[in-house]
């Protein structure tokens, strides 16, 4: 019972990092991949749609077990467009 117990307590760290090698591939992946079904970009969907439901699922598994460090870490995952549009927003600018 223990065994399982633990694994639940894990599951907030396991979409945390799943979430960010998606966002890392997303990142990676050729920008016009998805153009036979969409005109949006692989980094866009994963930050717009993947990387906040994990983030949300991880969250809720993280405030569950009581670790603060991962809660903060999904939370920046559910917010990861944003951060992202700044960030390169600020390094690029209107280019």
């Amino acid at each position: 019972m223990n065994n399982r117990a633990n694994k639940k307590s894990n599951i907030g760290i396991y979409t945390f990092a799943i979430g960010l090698i998606i966002y890392i591939i997303s990142y990676l992946v050729p920008t016009n991949i998805f153009n036979d079904f969409t005109q949006i970009k692989p980094i866009g969907m994963s930050t717009i749609f993947i990387c906040p439901i994990l983030g949300i699922i991880g969250l809720i598994f993280s405030i569950k077990s009581k670790s603060i460090l991962f809660s903060i870490l999904n939370l920046i995952l559910v917010f990861s467009f944003p951060i992202t549009m700044f960030v390169v927003y600020t390094l690029l600018g209107n280019a």
